[in-house]
């Protein structure tokens, strides 16, 4: 980040310069392979954090972001992988899904996020209790599209993290405490509620990173013909029977119903930016028949890709440009 925004880091601190926003980072190596970040800070500009998979290591980015715009502006999720991050909320992502992150400008958020490996939350809660809150997050994630909230006990732990400067006389071991508490909280918050809803997936932590690799894999690219299921079912390195049942129980459809439903999601999220003709969409989510393209757009939504059209003006700027962020990782800042 330092390099991106060329600005100095010094001692784990990144401030803004004045020409992006203000406000700062701060970041932190922990013992067990456990990393933070902590920011409070306002763009100028939004901005666009794009998160390539990392297709041979996985490992977790658990969110806590508190805007202080009274949670106006758009819904988290709009599009696959895509969160909108002007609403309070407590997000878990893997490094094995392909995100952005949307920060909009002249927001004030704070935040906290916590990077660990599989491997810690084995050891801190256990193989089973792990599989079982990994497979059902992100199946009830992806299902839902809604995230946790934050409330007063999460709120209390990240007073004390975001700071600066954080200044104690175990620092490091003080960051360490609260970040565990922030995951447990999570963990047992969440499986609490699963419990009284009855809804538990059993899936063991292999078999939820390769479903993990096949969804990502699934809603990658809408341009063409969707991976068949033998394709997938190497990918994922289970049978395709297996495959079709475990897909469909950690995220709600069938693999070829959930492609389709994310493919319209991926059509309207580029109707309403008003950049693009009908006929341009429905070719970049694969159609090369319009009335296909507008015939499922309306079973999907109840109103034809062209009544979206005229409901939304244009917002943009057409000098939007993607840049580098880091290891390969791509910043976009709308103009």
């Amino acid at each position: 980040m330092a390099r991106f925004f060329h600005a100095p880091a010094e001692e784990n601190v990144l401030r803004l310069p004045s020409k992006l926003g203000k406000g700062f980072f701060s970041a932190y190596n922990l013992p067990d392979g456990l990393s933070v970040m902590m920011n409070d800070s306002v763009f100028n500009e939004t901005m666009f954090f794009h998160q390539q998979s990392a297709v041979n290591q996985q490992y977790f980015i658990l969110q806590f972001n508190e805007p202080q715009n009274d949670g106006v502006g758009q819904e988290m999720y709009n599009e696959p992988h895509v969160y909108h991050l002007n609403k309070n909320t407590i997000l878990l992502t893997s490094s094995l899904m392909e995100s952005t992150f949307v920060v909009p400008e002249k927001v004030r958020i704070r935040s906290v996020r916590v990077i660990f490996g599989i491997d810690f939350l084995n050891r801190f809660v256990g193989n089973e209790i792990a599989d079982k809150f990994i497979s059902n997050y992100f199946s009830i994630l992806l299902k839902k599209r809604t995230a946790e909230f934050i409330g007063a006990d999460y709120r209390l732990i990240m007073d004390e993290l975001i700071k600066e400067k954080i200044e104690h006389p175990l620092r490091i071991k003080f960051i360490y405490n609260r970040a565990l508490l922030l995951i447990e909280k999570l963990v047992t918050s969440f499986l609490s509620k699963l419990e009284k809803n009855a809804q538990v997936i059993k899936l063991k932590d292999d078999e939820i990173s390769r479903l993990i690799k096949v969804e990502s894999l699934l809603v990658k690219d809408f341009s063409g013909t969707p991976s068949t299921i033998a394709a997938l079912s190497k990918v994922a390195t289970m049978s395709p029977t297996k495959l079709k049942k475990d897909f469909k129980s950690m995220y709600g459809l069938p693999i070829y119903e959930y492609f389709q439903k994310n493919r319209m999601v991926r059509a309207k999220a580029l109707l309403m930016e008003g950049k693009y003709a009908v006929k341009e969409v429905g070719m970049m989510v694969g159609y090369s028949n319009l009335g296909h393209f507008a015939a499922s757009f309306k079973k999907e939504f109840g109103v034809l890709p062209s009544e979206m059209v005229n409901d939304h003006s244009p917002d943009f700027n057409e000098k939007d440009e993607p840049m580098v962020f880091g290891n390969g990782k791509k910043v976009s800042v709308a103009q």
